[in-house]
This record gives structure tokens, C-alpha cells and sequence, in this order.
């Protein structure tokens, strides 16, 4: 069944702005939020560095059913995976079910300010696949989640009867650790992936797939993550493939475009591997870099909210299982409430 979700974005707006903004998601009928993890934002002006798991456990605690998932957390260097594993765990336990979590490699911009040098991608993502490894031992999940881990990275697990678990990678070393509250159920984990490295990962060590591919390219990347879900005997069909459109509405397309603005470092060539790390190093050279006929190719803008239907109908025709609409526009209440209106219910009576 396929899914519209909201994205909330932890660089542009407020914690407060964003709690208002997922109130009213869920007024209008949205039923999961998926947000940002960042220490840094994409753009220095106007920006703003949430702490994400404080913020979800806020807006969790003043919504009624909401779910919530990041988009992405990286267990790269600033978050140890046993602590992420505890965090996720213990949200889980204060809100259960409404809890899932994405991973990822990771930006420059929220580790590199944090005293950490930043790796090859390759060397990001094999990383990426030990933490997984140690937060599916920690919430002990079905074992189907990690029994490819021996044959991808070198490392010695372990589980005593009393469930502390040991773990001697390449990269991380858990000795003896177990989660004394644990989740209180089982936790979607999603990984995000670009280069085909990542996207197997996703494929064979999580529930699915989140991808700022577009449609007209899914067809490569989902064959790429169909083919690693059956090498581990894993049913590609029951795996989510996750994306976010950016998508900009006011009846004033130049109002609309302008909106768009805060966004143009994410259009610099490969934004999400370079080693920059100061925003406003970024900015500039998006400014330099970035034309504006890029930036509007980047972003779905319409001066009616319909026309989204169209765009959005594409992702699901391209295999997309989950789509979370990351709205710039200028009046974000507004564009909630008329999509909530105009645009859910057209694909609630689909479904």
C-alpha cells in the first residue's frame, strides 16, 4: 500500500514552527513525518541546527498518532550506534509504534565541525553497515536483518544468553552491551543510499531504501537494490522504497521559486559527498555554482496545488512505496491545509 508522509526540516524552521506545522499535518490527515539529523544546516542564512531526537520526543508528546522517522541519522562518527540504538529504543518505549529510524553515510557538514575527518564514501558506508549491525544485535531483531553481516566486513558478534552483545568490527567495538530498556516494539530501519554500495546495503541489511532519486532514474536504482534483496534471500516486495520530492506552492510562482532559495547548496555537484562543512562556504559557492534554471528543475513549484497530483503519481508508478513531501513554500500552514484537502484525499480513495 503506498504511503504520503510530511517532511519536516530540521535546518529551515523552528523546533516550535515544526511542532505547529506536524499539529496541523496531522489535523489534515498525514500519518508520518519523516526529518532531517543535522549539527550544521544546508544554508547559513536563515538557518537553524535542531537537536532532532529532542524535537520528535516534543512532537510525538503533542500529537496523538503521529509516526516519526529521520531522514537520516548517520552512525558515522558524532553518534556512537549504541547510543543511537538506546535513543531509538527509548523513544520506542514513550511512543510505540510511532517510531522508526533512517540511516545514513552521513554530510561533512555535521561531523567535520565536530573535530572528525571525513572518509572516502566507501569507507562511510561500510561504517554505516557495522552500526546497523550493532543497533539490529541491541534491539534484537529478527535475524534475518544481519545474517549477511559476516560476508560483508570482517568482525566477530556475539549474544549471551543474557543478551549483551559483542561486536569487534573494522570500525566499532561494543563489549558486553545490552539495552536495559529496550524497544517496546519492532522499529522500522531504513538506510539511505545514492551510489550503488549504499543502496545494496539498504537492500540487505534494513526494511528499505531512501533515495533522493527521481523517477525517471528509479528503474537503475531499484533493479541495483531488487538483485541485492534476493542475493540474501530477502523478498524486494515487502521492502520500502522511500522518497521526498521538493516541492514549492503559492499562487505567486515567483513568490513560490523564491522560496525555494534556502535549498540551492543541495544542487552543488555531489552536495552530499563533498567535504564541506561551513554553511556558509556552501552558500556561496551555490550562489556561484548553482543557476536558477538548476534550482527550478530541482523542485516541484505549482501555483495550484493540484498540479502535485501529477508528479506524485509518478513516483508510485516508478515503484516508490513511501512518499514524504518536503513543502519550501512561503506559507507552509497554508500549503498543509490545502494539500490536506485537495491533494490526500485523492490518493486515499486510490489506495
Amino acid at each position: 500500500m503506498v504511503e504520503i508522509g510530511y517532511w519536516a526540516s530540521q535546518e529551515q524552521y523552528s523546533m516550535q514552527q515544526l511542532i505547529d506545522f506536524v499539529k496541523e499535518a496531522e489535523k489534515g490527515g498525514f500519518e508520518s513525518t519523516l526529518t532531517s539529523d543535522h549539527f550544521h544546516p544546508w544554508s547559513h542564512t536563515n538557518g537553524h541546527g535542531n537537536f532532532t531526537w529532542i524535537w520528535i520526543s516534543a512532537a510525538a508528546e503533542r500529537t496523538k498518532k503521529m509516526r516519526f522517522l529521520t531522514g537520516v541519522t548517520s552512525g558515522v562518527y558524532r553518534y556512537n550506534p549504541g547510543i543511537i540504538a538506546q535513543a531509538f529504543a527509548s523513544l520506542d518505549v514513550l511512543y510505540p509504534g510511532r517510531i522508526g529510524l533512517g540511516v545514513g553515510s552521513g554530510e561533512a557538514m555535521n561531523e567535520v565541525p565536530l573535530g572528525f575527518d571525513w572518509p572516502s564514501a566507501d569507507i562511510r558506508v561500510e561504517k554505516t553497515i557495522e552500526a546497523i549491525q550493532i543497533i539490529n544485535k541491541l534491539w534484537n531483531r529478527d535475524e534475518k536483518n544481519t545474517r549477511n553481516s559476516a560476508a560483508s566486513l570482517s568482525n566477530d558478534t556475539s549474544t549471551d544468553e543474557d543478551g549483551f552483545v559483542t561486536f569487534v568490527g573494522k570500525y566499532f567495538d561494543i563489549q558486553n552491551a545490552k539495552l536495559y530498556s529496550p524497544p517496546s516494539t519492532n522499529i522500522p530501519l531504513y538506510m539511505a543510499g545514492s551510489g550503488s554500495h549504499a543502496i545494496k546495503a539498504a537492500a540487505k541489511y534494513t526494511d528499505g531504501l531512501i533515495t533522493t532519486t527521481k523517477p525517471d532514474n528509479a528503474d537503475q536504482v531499484f533493479g541495483i537494490f531488487d538483485k541485492a534483496a534476493k542475493e540474501v534471500n530477502k523478498d524486494a516486495n515487502s521492502l520500502q522504497k522511500i522518497a521526498k520530492p521538493k516541492v514549492s506552492y503559492s499562487e505567486d510562482y515567483d513568490e513560490a521559486f523564491k522560496a525555494c532559495e534556502f535549498w540551492r547548496t543541495t544542487q552543488i555537484d555531489d552536495a552530499f559527498n563533498t567535504n564541506i562543512s561551513d554553511p556558509r562556504i556552501l552558500e556561496q559557492k551555490a550562489q556561484k555554482e548553482v543557476s536558477d534554471d538548476e534550482q527550478k528543475r530541482s523542485t516541484i513549484i505549482v501555483t495550484s496545488i493540484e498540479d502535485l497530483i501529477s508528479p506524485i503519481e509518478k513516483y508510485f508508478r516508478a515503484g516508490f512505496t513511501q512518499i514524504y513531501v518536503h513543502s519550501t513554500s512561503p506559507d507552509e500552514i497554508e500549503f498543509i491545509r490545502l494539500f490536506s484537502k485537495r491533494v490526500l484525499p485523492y490518493f486515499r480513495d486510490k489506495a
